[in-house]
C-alpha cells in the first residue's frame, strides 16, 4: 500500500499561512464582539432557533457586519491581500460582504487548534426570506489550492495554457 505524503514545502507553506492567521483573527474577532454583548449571549441562551448542544459551546462569535470596519480598504496593499484571503477561504463574499452576516457562529476546531468549520444561526428577529436561516463553512482544503496553482503555474511554463 502506497503511502501519500504532503511534500515538505506544503507542510512549511501550511505552518505559515496566511489564510490559517487571517481566518484565526476573524473568528477571535467574532469571539470578542460575542464576549461584549450581552444581548447575543441571552439570544443564545433563550432562543428557540440555538440548538440545546451548542449553547455551552467553547468558542461562541457573532457576526455585526463591524468587521470590514476593522480591515484595511481594499485598495491597499494589506487591505487587499486580507480581503483576498478571505474571500478565498470563503468568509468573505465576492461582494465584500462578510458569510455570516447577521449570524451567531459556532466555529469548529480541530486538534492542531485550526478553524475548519463553522455554522452560523441567523439572530435577527425578521429572517428575510433571502436570507438562509443557517450558514455554513467549511474551510478549503489547503493543499488542493496550492496544488491547483501549481499546475497553472507549469502549464504557462510549458506553454500548455495557450491554445
Amino acid at each position: 500500500m502506497i503511502q501519500h505524503t504532503s511534500p515538505a514545502y506544503l507542510e512549511l507553506l501550511n505552518q505559515v499561512s496566511l489564510e490559517e492567521i487571517y481566518t484565526q483573527q476573524t473568528f477571535e474577532y467574532y469571539q470578542q464582539r460575542y464576549e461584549e454583548c450581552e444581548e447575543k449571549q441571552e439570544f443564545v441562551k433563550y432562543s428557540a432557533r440555538i440548538p440545546d448542544e451548542f449553547r455551552d459551546h467553547d468558542f461562541i462569535g457573532v457576526c455585526d457586519r463591524t468587521l470590514g470596519t476593522k480591515i484595511p480598504k481594499a485598495r491597499t496593499l494589506d487591505g487587499g491581500a486580507m480581503r483576498g484571503t478571505l474571500q478565498t477561504v470563503g468568509l468573505l463574499l465576492p461582494t465584500g460582504s462578510e458569510l455570516f452576516r447577521g449570524c451567531i457562529i459556532f466555529p469548529e476546531i480541530d486538534d492542531k487548534g485550526k478553524f475548519v468549520s463553522a455554522i452560523g444561526y441567523r439572530f435577527g428577529e425578521r429572517v428575510r426570506h433571502w436570507q438562509p436561516p443557517v450558514v455554513q463553512w467549511e474551510k478549503p482544503e489547503f493543499d488542493s489550492y496550492v496544488k491547483s496553482g501549481l499546475d497553472f503555474v507549469k502549464e504557462v511554463i510549458y506553454g500548455k495554457a495557450y491554445h
